[in-house]
């Protein structure tokens, strides 16, 4: 397992954690990750898609790093959805990503309490 932030802070306490087999300290974008393609079973991003940090055109690049038939699962803040802007986006292009044969969702579930408060949701899709 391995881990993946933008903050240098924030690996340092992955680190700590001693769980993480490679610290990867890059921004998750359009650019490509210096990883290779189907490397991993399954991708999760958690806390990532908070305003100011990562794009909905993370996804490309999440799907890149995963074998076909593993997984990549988000979950965020489900107020996120309608308060971010950027946000706005991010169903209708994981539904295009879909049509584009690249994923197929397997669950979408919302549940109360996921952080401060606020309701969370979490996506799962199967990579194709």
């Amino acid at each position: 397992m391995d881990a993946l932030d933008a903050n240098e802070n924030m690996l340092a306490l992955a680190k700590e954690k001693n769980v993480y087999g490679r610290l990867i300290q890059d921004f998750l974008g359009t650019n490509r990750l210096d990883i290779e393609d189907g490397v991993y079973d399954a991708t999760v991003m958690c806390g990532g898609f908070l305003e100011g940090h990562v794009k909905c055109d993370c996804l490309e690049e999440l799907i890149r790093v995963v074998k076909p038939g593993g997984f990549v699962v988000v979950s965020m803040r489900k107020v996120n959805l309608r308060k971010v802007p950027e946000y706005h986006k991010l169903e209708p292009r994981m539904a295009a990503l879909q049509s584009e044969g690249c994923w197929k969702q397997v669950s979408r579930d919302t549940f109360p309490d996921y952080c401060e408060g606020e309701d969370g949701i979490i996506f799962v899709y199967h990579v194709c």
